[in-house]
């Protein structure tokens, strides 16, 4: 379906504007039936129906798109009689269209979170097990929030696109470990160490991990990569803890 919100906006404004148009006339025919009795003309009625034919029109368009944003069960279309109960349909497709866009960026985050871990390799030892284990789990986790349906979000998706997951804080000490600040790197080593193992949290910290342009999705390629800028650090959320010396 190609109908937007905003499309169904600018179809409400012209039916609106149209109503508007067909009460005043309808008004003046009202007075003249009431005074000499003339009857209306049949260009009027025409336009009764076709303002009915657009109004139903627009009413189906509206709960088709609420249905296919929402959760929530459709409205029956003998529900929604007037212009006022259509704006306030409207109003419903407007946040479920929100919402699902919110919830688009934030899995494309989460994914972008992942591909950048699996594009890592160790700067010294190619088969670094504690890497490859953990992009093992990395990638099992793309696949589910990838193959994922329904109306609401993979459960990992709000704290990687946050920054908040185990794997997320991994990206961030390995992008940001020459740029953090003390606290904030040592709170993210130790956190990674508990998830991970120590091993691949001094790799991480000390900077022996690094993307490989050749493993990259290129639809998630960090900046560094793409324009010669540094990629961004993914948000982390810690906020003390002590410091320790690089």
């Amino acid at each position: 379906m190609d109908t937007s919100h905003t499309d169904l906006l600018q179809d409400f404004s012209l039916v609106t504007k149209n109503f508007e148009q067909l009460g005043q006339r309808l008004s003046e025919v009202a007075e003249q039936v009431r005074t000499t009795g003339v009857l209306p003309s049949e260009s009027l009625i025409e336009e009764i129906t076709a303002s009915r034919r657009n109004f139903t029109d627009l009413r189906a368009r509206a709960i088709e798109l609420v249905g296919l944003m929402s959760e929530a069960p459709n409205a029956a279309a003998e529900e929604i009689g007037s212009m006022k109960e259509l704006e306030a349909l409207l109003q419903v497709a407007a946040e479920a269209q929100r919402k699902r866009a919110q919830q688009e960026k934030a899995r494309m985050r989460a994914l972008t979170v992942l591909d950048r871990l699996l594009s890592l390799v160790h700067r010294d030892q190619p088969d670094f097990t504690p890497l490859s284990e953990c992009q093992a789990k990395s990638r099992a986790l793309r696949e589910a929030i990838h193959d994922h349906a329904g109306p609401e979000l993979h459960p990992d998706v709000t704290t990687l696109a946050q920054g908040r997951h185990p794997l997320a804080e991994l990206l961030t000490l390995i992008e940001g470990y020459n740029d953090l600040d003390d606290d904030l790197w040592l709170l993210l080593k130790h956190a990674v160490a508990e998830n991970f193992g120590k091993s691949l949290a001094m790799s991480a910290a000390r900077g022996k991990l690094c993307p490989s342009p050749t493993r990259m999705n290129p639809e998630h390629q960090p900046d560094e990569f793409r324009n010669g800028m540094k990629a961004p650090i993914v948000p982390a959320t810690f906020t003390d803890g002590e410091s320790g010396p690089r």
